[in-house]
């Protein structure tokens, strides 16, 4: 196989598309694991029996799933405004991050609402530490684990929505050329990171 086959099939996986689609999996299982918030709770107890910290036992899980799903759906933005990050077979500098506001920030296209630079602060928090990690890479930067309130669940999912909706219009509307020859339009028809869409 040559050089240019393996690039060009490298963006097949690395297409906007493919980044929503990974996003809206990640928020179905967000969704799924906030359905099932009240069913269990995880209680810390310190050597004298008193309560140090108490969390519902998918918190963990929940806020991990939303922080990714939100990374995902804002590299499709970046990637579909700037198809050179992913091309010679390789994610550009400007994708290997996890700063959720960094990369808002980079985008041109992606909505903003009241607050989002406030919701992707407070799940960038966990991505690279106590959500992802039992700890950090020392005591100066370990944090302790913070709880998913139902404002942050509703927060995310409105955003959620709204990323989403524009999104889908966006693949949609036209003809998205990628690096080494690669050509795509997309169409929608379902529900994606929880926005009705439909785009033929």
């Amino acid at each position: 196989m040559t050089e240019t086959s393996k690039e060009r099939i490298f963006v097949d996986q690395a297409n906007p598309q493919r980044w929503l689609l990974v996003a809206d999996n990640l928020h179905v299982q967000a969704t799924e694991g906030w359905n099932r918030f009240g069913g269990g709770r995880i209680a810390m107890v310190d050597g004298q029996a008193r309560l140090v910290g108490e969390w519902d036992d998918v918190n963990r899980t929940v806020f991990l799933l939303c922080g990714f799903a939100l990374e995902n759906v804002l590299k499709a933005y970046l990637v579909f405004e700037n198809p050179n990050w992913i091309s010679n077979g390789k994610l550009a500098r400007e994708l290997r991050s996890h700063h959720l506001g960094q990369l808002a920030q980079r985008s041109a296209l992606v909505p903003s609402s009241a607050g989002s630079p406030e919701i992707l602060e407070r799940f960038e928090a966990g991505l690279e530490s106590w959500a992802r990690y039992p700890c950090g890479l020392s005591v100066f930067d370990t944090e302790p684990e913070g709880v998913l309130s139902a404002n942050d669940w509703h927060a995310y999912a409105a955003l959620m929505r709204l990323y989403g909706q524009r999104l889908c219009e966006l693949l949609s509307e036209k003809l998205w050329k990628g690096p080494h020859g690669f050509e795509g339009r997309w169409t929608f028809d379902g529900e994606f990171l929880g926005a009705a869409v439909r785009f033929q």
